[in-house]
């Protein structure tokens, strides 16, 4: 218990610094912890950053005065007395050890003290939060009053979603088994599975209950990937045809390729400008047993990647606030500010103006992006049919100028608009 809160503050101390959760594990956490430990400490600091929101309003409400240095300490320890089944003596006695062995002996009584004054004023605390959005729903102020401004029926709903904990889904390679074979092969190995309900997730399994990664069936042998059910949505609204080029820009981590080319033989060719990250794509496609052409590179810079033949389809999943997957990565929902959106509306217009120059005429760009706000979604289609005369939407999307599909206990949240080139 004492090395798990004080390695989990310690993770929680550099995301509220503006680090994510990506660059804090999983490096850190071999520096800190042994390896049997690390999934209590990841539990745990994605617990506390569910339920940040209800954290800090308790800390605010028991002490005037913030003690520097012991924020985090306190912020986990009230997570795991509010929301864990550790026994509450247990986790003021940690957190007591865990001040002292961060050199706060002079204020280990002072943890002691804040942590049991929370116990007598628990009931209180809740109540009062029930009045306070950020305490009452984990998210920021500008983002609550974004969702609810979009969402006015939907909005708690959205904001219940991000709390829970996602679900493990499975894509079937199709081209090295069947649905049907690989549900009797999680049968015979007594995993707990089901179906999902959505029509275009025709390869996708649903595990209930948990298992790693070395314990899901024909995983390394490249039977299965694992990807979210919305995001199985993506590939399959390409309208591929055999033998079309096809460029997937800002590829990594290779999900969407490797779905790409299980659906149809194509020619395709993924660029990621992280030279890391495309490491991670060529790695699942040698996996799966698949095979694209993949290049680190900034699209934007086509004179570095591009060898000037123009193509047929284009997946453009572009970098944004990460609003629909929440749920999965809880760090954005802290980390991120207003201000970020208008960052990324520009970067995504910029991606759009360069991958529309190196499409075919008559060929189709399908935008994506993992956000909820129109600001990155409907509003970026309706400045890009402006911008474009040459551009129009596909008619499947045009009355609501894309396809959103908001996260539920299913799926994440995803957009996408399927432009063609007249």
């Amino acid at each position: 218990m004492i090395d798990i809160q004080l390695v989990s503050q310690a993770c929680l101390s550099r995301v509220k610094l503006g680090q994510s959760l990506k660059t804090v594990f999983p490096q850190e956490l071999e520096k800190l912890c042994d390896k049997n430990d690390q999934p209590a400490v990841k539990n745990t600091v994605y617990g506390a950053l569910r339920y940040l929101g209800y954290l800090e309003f308790s800390l605010d409400s028991l002490v005037s005065k913030r003690p520097n240095g012991l924020v985090s300490l306190l912020l986990i320890s009230i997570y795991l007395i509010e929301y864990s089944r550790s026994a509450n003596h247990a986790v003021v006695n940690a957190a007591v050890s865990s001040a002292k062995q961060m050199g706060f002996v002079k204020l280990a009584g002072l943890v002691n003290a804040v942590l049991r004054n929370y116990l007598r004023q628990q009931s209180k605390i809740k109540k009062n939060a029930c009045d306070h959005d950020v305490a009452n729903l984990q998210h920021q102020a500008w983002w609550v009053q974004k969702i609810r401004q979009a969402y006015p029926s939907q909005a708690e709903d959205i904001f219940s979603t991000s709390l829970q904990h996602p679900n493990l889904a499975l894509r079937v390679n199709t081209r090295s088994t069947s649905l049907e074979e690989y549900l009797r092969l999680l049968d015979d190995q007594n995993i707990m599975w089901e179906r999902p309900e959505q029509i275009w997730a025709d390869a996708a399994v649903i595990l209930t209950q948990p298992v790693s990664v070395h314990q899901i069936p024909g995983f390394f042998e490249g039977l299965v990937s694992v990807q979210d059910v919305g995001a199985q949505m993506t590939a399959t609204r390409l309208d591929l045809r055999p033998g079309q080029r096809v460029l997937d820009a800002c590829a990594a981590p290779g999900g969407k390729t490797c779905h790409i080319l299980e659906l149809e033989d194509v020619y395709v060719t993924a660029t990621d400008k992280d030279p890391e990250r495309i490491i991670r794509v060529r790695e699942n496609l040698d996996r799966l047993s698949l095979a694209a052409e993949t290049q680190a590179a900034d699209i934007s810079d086509t004179e570095a990647w591009w060898d000037g033949e123009l193509y047929d389809r284009i997946l453009l999943d572009v970098p944004c606030s990460a609003s629909g997957v929440v749920r999965r990565h809880p760090d954005v929902k802290w980390i991120r500010r207003e201000k970020d959106i208008d960052s990324f509306v520009k970067q995504q217009r910029s991606l759009l103006s360069v991958a529309w120059k190196v499409l075919l005429k008559g060929g189709k760009l399908l935008y994506t992006t993992c956000s909820i706000f129109p600001d990155e979604n409907e509003n970026q289609v309706k400045w890009f049919l402006k911008e474009q005369s040459d551009a129009k939407l596909d008619p499947i999307y045009a009355a609501q100028n894309g396809h959103l599909i908001l996260p539920n206990d299913s799926h994440d949240g995803f957009f996408h608009a399927l432009f063609e080139k007249k």
